[in-house]
């Protein structure tokens, strides 16, 4: 079974590749495809403005169910919409530039909202096409992003073969949520359940065993079971009484106590988190042009590249008071500690301080657990 994954271009880069991450954790004849032409836009036309006015209307799944909600969002609010129309003639482009076969599953993942309010749908007209819905996650949930979304690409595959059509999905689907990947989720907090238990029902498993054979099954359920593990492992990392020992070699970022769970960052990410981590006195943005002989030993040492000149343009671009080089990536080293273990954690590593004051870590040093080959 093939399934393409495509996105429109204001998916942010370091999401996708974390959903494709998680979608291939685990192996099996399931393939989750990404091509360089996997980027789709849209063009004006195919955009509408709409207001939305109050919860209700925001957690309102249109023309077939309705739900309330309790959201941290702002009302009204105006956000940009896309038809369902739009959405799935994306998804037919794509195959038919590519002349996939007609049981290819091509999945596009969008963070413009749809005028039905769908957190996914796959497309009555042709079923192997798809979409997810990849934003206004946090008003539902309470992990990170991530999870749901790659959580919703499996229920789209085993919905396909669970349901023939909207109309068997009307008839079948759980309007009452059981843990089961075919929940409706009225209310759409619901979700969580289904994230929970990671799980098919009897009957649902019944169909499914009619139309894919178990190994697709089963390679779908242990992609469902990882994501909930991790996902409640993130979850629970919350009761925990104290943050994890740090530990850093090179270029590996990893929490000891929180299951050795790993931070991915970039080469000059980490060079410049390594400065913050040797100053917990905290440094002023403006001070990083006193570091560069720092940054550039270490980023010399965690990079591996040869190329003098290209590296100190590197570091001088990142010390630089007038680049947003630096602040764009204390905000990534942010949003990489957060989706690994959310926000409130998150808060012991991050780089953070008020504006035009000392930027600092938090961590209690006595947690670093720096490798002899790193500069300190």
């Amino acid at each position: 079974m093939r399934v393409h994954i495509i996105r429109s271009q204001e998916v942010d880069d370091d999401k996708f590749i974390q959903i494709l991450d998680l979608l291939n954790a685990v192996p099996g004849p399931v393939e989750f495809l990404v091509n360089d032409e996997a980027v789709v836009d849209f063009d004006k036309n195919e955009i509408r403005s709409n207001w939305i006015h109050n919860e209700e209307q925001f957690g309102k799944q249109k023309k077939l169910f309705y739900c309330t909600t309790s959201l941290s969002a702002e009302m009204p609010m105006k956000r940009d919409e896309l038809s369902w129309s739009s959405l799935f003639n994306k998804c037919t482009q794509y195959r038919i530039r590519h002349q996939l076969a007609p049981n290819e599953f091509v999945i596009l993942l969008t963070d413009m909202a749809n005028d039905k309010n769908w957190f996914a749908s796959l497309d009555d007209q042709m079923p192997y096409n798809g979409f997810i819905h990849t934003d206004d996650w946090n008003h539902f949930i309470d992990c990170p992003e991530k999870f749901p979304i790659a959580y919703e690409v499996i229920a789209l595959i085993l919905q396909k073969h669970i349901f023939n059509g909207w109309a068997d999905m009307r008839l079948k689907v759980h309007d009452r949520p059981i843990g089961c990947v075919s929940d409706m989720c009225i209310n759409k907090k619901e979700v969580m359940l289904k994230l929970r238990t990671g799980d098919v029902c009897k009957d649902c498993m019944s169909e499914l065993e009619k139309k894919i054979g178990i190994a697709e099954i089963n390679h779908c359920l242990n992609i469902m079971e990882m994501l909930r593990e991790r996902m409640m492992f993130v979850r629970n990392r919350k009761s925990y009484l104290g943050p994890s020992r740090l530990h850093i070699s090179g270029k590996e970022i990893r929490l000891k106590d929180f299951n050795n769970a790993e931070i991915k960052l970039r080469p000059l990410e980490i060079t410049l988190y390594l400065l913050f981590l040797k100053h917990p006195e905290g440094l002023y943005m403006s001070s990083l042009c006193d570091h560069k002989q720092e940054l550039y030993d270490a980023y010399a040492l965690i990079s591996g590249k040869d190329d003098v000149q290209e590296m100190k343009q590197r570091i001088d671009d990142l010390a630089n008071i007038l680049s947003e080089s630096a602040t764009q990536k204390i905000s990534r080293i942010k949003k990489a500690f957060e989706e690994v273990i959310g926000s409130e954690l998150a808060q012991h590593y991050i780089i953070k301080g008020p504006h035009g004051k000392e930027k600092k870590i938090a961590l209690d040093r006595s947690l670093l657990l720096l490798a002899d080959s790193n500069p300190h």
